[in-house]
């Protein structure tokens, strides 16, 4: 019976190893996901490198040859979304306010921080494109 017991204890202790693991994967990958965004749009050129580095195997001379080609994709992209940025956040107010009528006032102060939150990340990409097209000059 003790090397049942011994046997019933390792599998228990593997199960909880391997649900401990699924837990702090699930949780990592959550915090990383709602906070991509403080790290700035330059950390997204970084890793988009970085996957197609490890997705293609590039070599460093492939790397380095990427590297330009992505930044300034990157910047393409950017100042698309600057130019239509005003569309965007006219539609996203006006959304907000017909929806706030159906929000609690304590519901309506969260979407405020979101809006608030959202309108921050549009900021650090239009002073990163700004310093950007100020070193490409």
């Amino acid at each position: 019976m003790t090397r049942e017991k011994l046997w019933i204890g390792l599998i228990v202790l593997f199960l909880a190893g391997i649900l401990t693991g699924i837990v702090g994967t699930m949780l990592y990958c959550r915090y990383e996901q709602e906070h991509r965004w403080e790290h700035g749009p330059g950390a997204r050129q970084d890793r988009v490198i970085k996957k197609l580095a490890h997705e293609l195997s590039l070599t460093s001379l492939q790397r380095d040859a990427v590297k330009p080609i992505v930044v300034r994709a990157h910047l393409e992209l950017l100042t698309l979304r600057v130019r239509h940025q005003p569309e965007v956040e006219q539609i996203l107010t006006d959304g907000m306010r017909n929806m706030k009528s159906t929000l609690s006032p304590e519901q309506q102060g969260k979407l405020d921080a979101l809006y608030a939150q959202l309108q921050r990340r549009w900021s650090m990409s239009r002073d990163f494109l700004r310093e950007a097209e100020g070193e490409r000059k």
